[in-house]
């Protein structure tokens, strides 16, 4: 898997509004992974992890298209930010790696905090 640093104030985003909490993921009988019933935790800071869902325009091969991602983060709090409103993240990093159902590019979101959200405010977890 390849992790590549991403300026946040340079890699315009906006948020949806949706914010879910992120499961841990747990092993079944038959060796498949699922994600299980209780939140994941950061593993240095124990704050519980959200997807905070964004777009973004992406371009590849000239062709300029508008991705939806979950971006992950620690909160004490449920981040909620303002329907499609612009947001940035602190130590924004991008994870890919090959899909091996579809020999794909996947790309996984992560953040170690929210650093701006216009209009936003906080919910209890």
């Amino acid at each position: 898997m390849a992790t590549f640093a991403v300026d946040s104030s340079r890699q315009q985003m906006v948020a949806t509004g949706v914010v879910e909490p992120v499961m841990e993921w747990i092993e079944t009988a038959d060796g498949k992974r699922r994600p299980g019933d209780s939140q994941a935790r950061h593993e240095d800071t124990g704050a519980p992890l959200w997807g905070v869902e964004v777009v973004y325009q992406s371009e590849s091969w000239g062709r300029v298209s508008t991705e939806s991602v979950k971006v992950t983060v620690p909160a004490r709090e449920m981040p909620a930010p303002s329907l499609f409103t612009p947001i940035q993240f602190n130590d924004l990093v991008a994870s890919v790696r090959v899909d091996r159902r579809n020999n794909g590019l996947s790309t996984s979101w992560e953040a170690s905090g929210i650093a701006t959200m216009a209009g936003a405010s906080a919910k209890a977890a």
